[in-house]
């Protein structure tokens, strides 16, 4: 087992996955990163091995909705570093349609990858922390609309608020081996994920929402990721923290 700390981002080739990625890196984990897209996880992880070295990276093109895709994550995790000190549950999806024109198949597709993924992520790395003796953390990548609605996403609404309440729970029954679980709240971050909305011309609406009227980089979810996960945030377990510029504090 190597004595340097190792984080999972799923969700890792682009946007707030990819900050996150950044920030373990600079404090000097080794960093596992996991897509469904392998040309994406492929150049980020040319990217991080040039900067950071090859002995630091791990890229596996995978999809965290399948049982048997999540198993193939930990096989590698354990056969390349033999320990996980952080997962961070970012994959996700946010197929958006009208309420009465959502199909079944799309609504399955957001909850599968945004909560059934985070369940086996946490499972998994959790029982891994557990029988490797490591007090690790769990950070969930919730939102601020799992928190309140929003008209054209019921997937995404119903599958973030389950990510909260399955935080607090994981993080109850976890306590004993001191492995703490936190969730984030994300506000308007300016990721791919939202290229819809600039291109309906509804992007400046969102981010006008937050106190300071604009758009937030998805750097400011990878520091705060990674502080959630070091020793400075011990205290900090079973929550949602926004990042929001202040977005929840008009509702």
């Amino acid at each position: 087992m190597t004595d340097r700390k190792t984080a999972l981002i799923t969700g890792g080739g682009t946007g707030i996955g990819k900050a996150c990625a950044l920030s373990f890196l600079q404090r000097d984990y080794a960093v596992a990163i996991v897509g469904r897209r392998k040309e994406k996880i492929d150049e980020a992880a040319m990217e991080f091995v040039k900067e950071f070295g090859e002995d630091k990276v791990l890229s596996l093109a995978a999809d965290v909705s399948k049982q048997e895709d999540v198993e193939k994550i930990f096989n590698a995790i354990e056969e390349k570093y033999g320990r996980i000190d952080v997962v961070v549950n970012n994959a996700g999806v946010a197929p958006s349609h009208p309420f009465l024109e959502t199909s079944y198949e799309e609504y399955d597709r957001a909850v599968k990858i945004n909560q059934y993924g985070t369940f086996m992520c946490m499972q998994k790395g959790a029982q891994m922390m557990k029988d490797k003796g490591i007090e690790g953390a769990i950070i969930n990548m919730g939102s601020i609309y799992g928190k309140v609605a929003s008209g054209n996403i019921i997937g995404y609404n119903a599958s973030k608020g389950a990510v909260e309440m399955m935080t607090k729970a994981a993080a109850f029954e976890l306590a004993p081996y001191n492995i703490r679980v936190v969730s984030i709240a994300p506000g308007v971050i300016d990721t791919p994920m939202l290229d819809i909305d600039k291109q309906r011309g509804t992007f400046e609406e969102l981010y006008s929402k937050g106190m300071r009227k604009k758009p937030l980089p998805p750097s400011a979810i990878g520091e705060v990721a990674a502080f959630l996960a070091s020793d400075m945030a011990d205290g900090i377990n079973g929550i949602t923290i926004p990042v929001d510029d202040g977005f929840l504090g008009f509702k």
